[in-house]
């Protein structure tokens, strides 16, 4: 931290030295009414600056949102004797939001918004603060390094009808016929098919209740591939398409040329996915990884078109999107 004159605190200490030299010289008493009071706001200020504690800042961030979200961001500066401060706060390049504050160190809430322009993760900080005297002739720096990550989720599109031809090709369905046979729970099956009489039998396991007719699976693996500049397409895509099918209940799991995500259910793993997307860089997958997912969600090297895979179903993901989701 640093103390020094701000450039009002230099001209008044100018014309303090200033006058002490003219009634030196000239021995004019008339300057005193002008020199004293203005030597005296000089030294009084700095010795006022100088004793100042350092305050504590306390900034409350979101952890991630979708990218086009406005989220609120808030400080509050705290501080054993109540001053004017200046803060700056840095933002990532994937992040758009005013920079600078005014505020007052007395424990006050200040608040502002952050827009989320970019897929990724961020951070919100360092924060520089500024504080000055009542008469801004003095400021006093104070530097703080904490920062907040922020992930940025792609942006998420409901599915129109379209859709049907994925959920045709995997075998999914609500439909169910007879009762067919029990199986071990396995993560990611649904709560509603858990036989609680059966799993009271035995202890320690959890059994399952599989019907005749019931869709060919439950389970989808999606693979994300973007080779050419349509990153943010693919990311956006993968993650339409595994929010509305983890709205049917059904677990997803996920494939990247960064890594993979087992399939599971729950908004835990939601956040999961569009987590792992919100990483999601160009490449090709590599092995059998695409071959042996369900769906397959690519961009070509040319920057094409994004295009979802399913069997020998395709269809371009513009022609499955519909309205933008309003996510919380």
């Amino acid at each position: 931290m640093t103390t020094r004159p701000t450039w009002l605190g230099w001209a008044v200490g100018g014309v303090a030295v200033v006058g002490f030299a003219l009634g030196w010289l000239f021995g004019g008493r008339s300057l005193n009414v002008v020199v004293v009071p203005a030597a005296v706001a000089v030294v009084f200020t700095g010795v006022l600056v100088a004793r100042y504690d350092r305050p504590t800042v306390v900034r409350t961030a979101p952890e991630h949102g979708h990218q086009g979200e406005v989220r609120e961001v808030e400080l509050v500066v705290d501080a054993r004797s109540s001053y004017p401060v200046s803060l700056v706060e840095s933002l990532d390049d994937g992040l758009r939001g005013q920079a600078r504050h005014e505020t007052v160190a007395d424990g006050r809430r200040l608040t502002y918004d952050v827009t989320f322009a970019e897929r990724g993760e961020h951070a919100i900080g360092p924060l520089s603060m500024t504080a000055t005297d009542p008469l801004g002739l003095w400021r006093r720096t104070f530097f703080y390094r904490r920062v907040d990550d922020v992930t940025v989720f792609p942006r998420v599109h409901d599915i129109t009808e379209g859709a049907d031809l994925l959920t045709g090709y995997i075998g999914v369905t609500d439909e169910r016929g007879q009762f067919d046979s029990l199986r071990e729970y396995q993560r990611g099956d649904p709560l509603r098919d858990v036989n609680w009489k059966a799993s009271a039998k035995r202890p320690g396991d959890l059994v399952v209740t599989t019907y005749a007719g019931e869709g060919a699976t439950n389970r989808v693996t999606i693979a994300a591939e973007a080779i050419g500049p349509r990153a943010d397409s693919v990311a956006e895509g993968a993650a339409s398409v595994a929010c509305h099918l983890l709205d049917a209940g059904i677990s997803v799991g996920l494939v990247t040329p960064d890594g993979e995500v087992s399939p599971a259910t729950g908004e835990p793993h939601r956040r999961t996915l569009l987590g792992h997307l919100a990483l999601l860089g160009r490449g090709p997958l590599t092995g059998n990884r695409k071959r042996d997912a369900d769906i397959v969600i690519r961009a070509p090297a040319s920057g094409g078109n994004v295009e979802i895979s399913a069997g020998e179903h395709a269809q371009r993901y513009r022609e499955f999107v519909g309205a933008r989701r309003a996510e919380s």
